[in-house]
């Protein structure tokens, strides 16, 4: 009795180890880099390859397996990284790792969709985006108060990048500068930016009622001292701006 015990146990084991294997897919294709990016011409190649990843059941990696790549939308060219290299076929195979890269360069603006595929397993999508208007500012001025945007006891404070306490602001003339107003702060504070004095020649700025989050942008056109106010929080901060070099 003992051992047709075990026999059914052994037997029962086996038959859900069975079940699993059955409904582990055999292989899979997951995104290993590069997806989401933003590029700003159709000239470049985009900053970072697309890479993808094929792997068994378990886990591990599976060289040599081919990889389709199919522009579904935009425009542009798949080329071999790192050399650069059209590909003939719009194919590469994985390497010992089970990663397989391109590299991608737009020849449209607007967005892209690039898919990649194998044998077995479901594709997956690369989505990029091609467009000047997203090259970030020169410079960016964040704006805003430590605590609360009540103002009075705690004014605007502004900074550049990330350095909060460094409060020397600068640009060149002619550069895209951007006052933001900090997204750390309520979604119920405003502000208000506004220049208060401008070189000779200068041209003046308002940003008019703007929200955590929201971005401004000029470029100063002369040179020397630009004093500007958060005129709904109060402090005051100023732009030195050099001449071109």
């Amino acid at each position: 009795m003992g051992q047709n015990r075990a026999r059914r146990g052994f037997l029962l084991l086996f038959l859900v180890a069975g079940c699993r294997d059955a409904t582990r897919p055999e292989r899979r294709l997951l995104i290993y880099g590069g997806n989401n990016q933003v590029a700003f011409d159709t000239v470049t190649r985009f900053r970072l390859p697309f890479s993808v990843r094929a792997v068994d059941g378990d886990g591990h990696p599976l060289a040599a397996i081919r990889v389709d790549w199919r522009i579904l939308a935009g425009s542009g060219e798949l080329m071999a990284y790192p050399d650069s290299e059209r590909l003939t076929d719009n194919t590469t195979a994985t390497g010992t790792d089970g990663v397989a890269t391109v590299s991608f360069r737009s020849r449209s603006l607007g967005s892209a969709i690039i898919s990649a595929s194998i044998i077995g397993a479901g594709a997956v999508e690369f989505h990029a985006v091609t467009d000047p208007a997203l090259v970030p500012p020169d410079v960016i001025i964040t704006g805003g108060p430590m605590f609360d945007c009540t103002g009075g006891a705690d004014p605007t404070k502004y900074w550049i990048d990330s350095a909060i306490r460094d409060t020397i602001l600068s640009a060149v003339v002619g550069q895209r500068v951007a006052i933001r107003y900090a997204d750390y702060l309520s979604a119920g504070c405003t502000a208000r930016f506004k220049s208060i004095l401008v070189p000779a020649g200068g041209t003046a700025f308002d940003t008019g009622v703007i929200h955590p989050g929201d971005r401004f942008e000029f470029k100063p056109d002369a040179v020397g001292n630009w004093t500007f106010i958060d005129a709904i929080n109060g402090g005051s901060g100023t732009l030195i701006v050099r001449p071109a070099s």
